[in-house]
């Protein structure tokens, strides 16, 4: 668990192959006849990956994130603490240089996962501004970093 106490509070969760690897030894052992891991990588799929989905495919795998979400919450402790308002940063770590846009890697699933677990009391605007979204590299350890600050 990762909570900076200064002023303000943060949050930090932390997506990255070790803990999505977690996560799908928990979901097998729920689900024991699947055989399909529901998410393949640590970091929220680009807007160019589900926004060609068919409908049934797209709710599908926003249901997964937002279930890997509320997981990932569960795991740092921060179910429930209903954070009325606050400024997310979300830290994209890539395994390769190529050229990517910031734009293409709007949370949506995340931030449904981060309201229905109770951290956040709900993503629009009033609650949830701004959003922040950082794209970097790092090949030896891909993953998503959450920062979630309190703020009056």
């Amino acid at each position: 668990m990762t909570v900076k106490e200064t002023k303000t509070k943060e949050y930090v969760i932390i997506s990255n192959q070790e803990t999505l690897d977690e996560y799908c030894k928990s979901y097998f052992k729920k689900y024991p006849k699947r055989k399909k891991k529901p998410i393949d990588r640590p970091t929220h799929p680009s807007v160019n990956t589900w926004f060609v989905m068919q409908r049934p495919q797209m709710n599908g795998l926003k249901q997964a994130w937002k279930d890997y979400t509320i997981w990932l919450v569960e795991k740092y402790g921060f179910t429930n603490l209903r954070i009325e308002k606050c400024e997310v940063t979300y830290k994209i770590f890539m395994p390769t240089k190529r050229r990517t846009d910031c734009d293409n890697y709007t949370p949506k699933f995340t931030n449904d996962g981060l309201t229905e677990a109770g951290m956040i009391v709900d993503d629009d605007y009033s609650h949830c501004n701004p959003l922040i979204i950082q794209l970097g590299y790092d090949k030896e350890n891909p993953r998503m970093e959450i920062h979630i600050k309190e703020t009056k």
